[in-house]
């Protein structure tokens, strides 16, 4: 349906092109008449294009600018007879799920311990008009971890300790580092960073992790963990 908004204003403006050049060959003819009839009609056109542009511009506004889509569901599963100790996983958005592994090559369950997680990631993000012309952010998730909410205090600066996983490596060019170098010239805004959501582990939650244009966010992604969050609000 997006399409329309522009090929209503290209089609009228290649139509509005056509025009205006035949009524101006004919009015060089000193055919008045016809001429000043086709050059009106095609400067109808392109202000009829030019006005479509700017409006489907701003339509997509609508949704461009305020588009979400989903990065990975992560759901917690308490480990029978210890306390702040989870088993976590992570399903990717692509259909892929994240699989920890031992010494000798065997999957098992990946563990994370604490009272809440936190996942990151490096964003990569577009100019607002980039947006508008589809051009949407784009990520890689790099960790997930556990960690006690109360690691810190306000007297000293205190050491923490967390425990966690990678969920990407780096392979060949790094896009990130050329993106913060170059980006500006590309319609990126110069803005990249990473980015990270984080919240409570706990036994059956389940949250989606959604990239918006511009960052990580959290959503409930049962009914226990929209309680929880609701109770935490």
């Amino acid at each position: 349906m997006g399409l329309i908004w522009w090929i209503l204003p290209a089609l009228a403006g290649v139509v509005g092109l056509m025009l205006t050049f035949a009524g101006l060959g004919r009015l060089m003819k000193l055919r008045l008449a016809a001429g000043g009839l086709r050059f009106l009609f095609g400067v109808g056109f392109l202000g009829a294009a030019g006005i479509g542009t700017f409006a489907g511009l701003n339509l997509q506004t609508y949704k461009r600018l305020t588009y979400e889509r989903p990065v990975a569901q992560v759901s917690f599963d308490q480990v029978a007879g210890e306390d702040n100790a989870y088993r976590v996983k992570v399903n990717l958005a692509e259909g892929d799920a994240v699989t920890c592994f031992v010494s000798d090559g065997s999957e098992e369950d990946c563990l994370l311990r604490g009272d809440e997680f936190s996942m990151g990631a490096r964003i990569i993000t577009f100019e607002p008009m980039a947006n508008m012309l589809g051009y949407d952010s784009v990520y890689r998730l790099e960790y997930m971890e556990g960690r006690n909410s109360k690691r810190y205090n306000t007297a000293t600066i205190s050491e923490a300790t967390t425990n966690g996983l990678a969920l990407s490596q780096n392979p060949g060019l790094d896009v990130y580092a050329l993106a913060r170098e170059e980006g500006t010239r590309f319609g990126m805004d110069g803005t990249q960073f990473g980015s990270a959501v984080y919240a409570p582990m706990g036994d059956g939650l389940s949250y989606d992790v959604v990239l918006t244009q511009d960052a990580l966010t959290l959503k409930p992604g049962n009914a226990l963990t929209a309680q929880a969050m609701d109770r935490r609000d």
